[in-house]
């Protein structure tokens, strides 16, 4: 018997910017999880994805993310652009971490460490320590769709508002099918229908 899916919601740009002025950037963490919050919303990458995120994955010169198939769900390569913003947040980090590392005296080349040093996938738990951290910050702040999924399905949401399509939405997202972006789109019937009415 099929039954139809809940369809989780997007993370909403007001929740996110809300989300990101509360925040402490004073603190490592707090930098660190804003970093992650703006790499998900802006690139759309899968939370273990993030934490799976090394140094030589970042190409500064070119502004780009260069994923190989080691830290990807589907084994495929993935190469995503960044802004210069971000870029430049990603570099402040990454020499926060040499001082995390030394403190800790931690030997790892992730861009993403926990509080002491570690990659943020190596807890016993199931989540990383950002997941947690979004999940604290939902509760703390009152945002009912700030999370590593809803960020990831705005990423989407985004391109598409902007007239990307969505055979480019499903590659960038890692998508092996259309068929998965589309009910991460959660296109609604009347939108599909006004959009198909361009081209009759």
């Amino acid at each position: 018997m099929k039954v139809d899916k809940t369809v989780k919601g997007a993370a909403k740009e007001s929740d996110v910017e809300v989300l990101l002025s509360l925040i402490d950037r004073s603190t490592f963490v707090g930098f660190r999880d804003t970093v992650a919050v703006l790499l998900m919303y802006k690139t759309g990458l899968r939370i273990t994805t993030v934490g799976e995120l090394r140094e030589r994955h970042i190409d500064f010169r070119t502004n780009t993310i260069d994923l190989d198939g080691a830290v990807l769900k589907n084994r495929d390569t993935l190469k995503l652009p960044i802004d210069d913003q971000l870029a430049d947040m990603l570099k402040v980090l990454i020499e926060k971490n040499k001082h995390v590392r030394s403190k800790y005296k931690t030997r790892n080349s992730y861009v993403f460490l926990s509080a002491n040093g570690q990659g943020i996938n190596n807890s016993q738990s199931s989540s990383n320590a950002i997941s947690k951290s979004l999940t604290k910050y939902a509760r703390e702040f009152g945002l009912k769709n700030v999370n590593a999924h809803a960020l990831r399905r705005a990423f989407a949401t985004n391109l598409l508002n902007q007239g990307a399509n969505v055979a480019l939405i499903s590659k960038a997202l890692g998508h092996k099918s259309l068929e998965t972006t589309t009910v991460y789109l959660d296109l609604e019937k009347e939108f599909v229908a006004e959009s198909l009415r361009d081209y009759l």
